[in-house]
């Protein structure tokens, strides 16, 4: 398994926490950009992570390494934004407890791999 594929299986199981603190704390009611119904949310999340678990087991899936490390940047960036959404409320925020575990995932890879 390479290292690239290691920081990606970590991240889609950190990933699966974060939406589970996000299902379990309404952020489908409380988002900055708009609101909407629970089954919405759900819905877009089970198809969001099966899309990103396929990524993983399917070993000949197109531009794999890609996908893999686009999908390190973006859960660094939604890391990110949790915690600007949480300082601009001055609250905790759905997602906000997971959120710097994307970060330091992402860091420690980007690190790794540069040294």
């Amino acid at each position: 398994m390479s290292l690239l594929e290691q920081f990606f299986l970590i991240s889609v199981l950190v990933q699966i926490a974060h939406v589970l603190e996000e299902l379990f704390t309404g952020f489908h009611k409380k988002w900055y950009a708009f609101k909407m119904p629970f089954w919405v949310f759900l819905l877009f999340e089970l198809v969001f992570e099966g899309f990103w678990i396929s990524v993983y087991f399917l070993q000949d899936f197109p531009n794999r390494q890609y996908f893999q490390a686009f999908f390190l940047v973006l859960m660094f960036a939604n890391g990110v934004q949790h915690i600007v959404w949480s300082g601009v409320a001055k609250k905790y925020v759905p997602g906000l407890i997971t959120a710097p575990i994307h970060i330091l995932v992402f860091l420690f890879f980007y690190f790794r791999v540069l040294f």
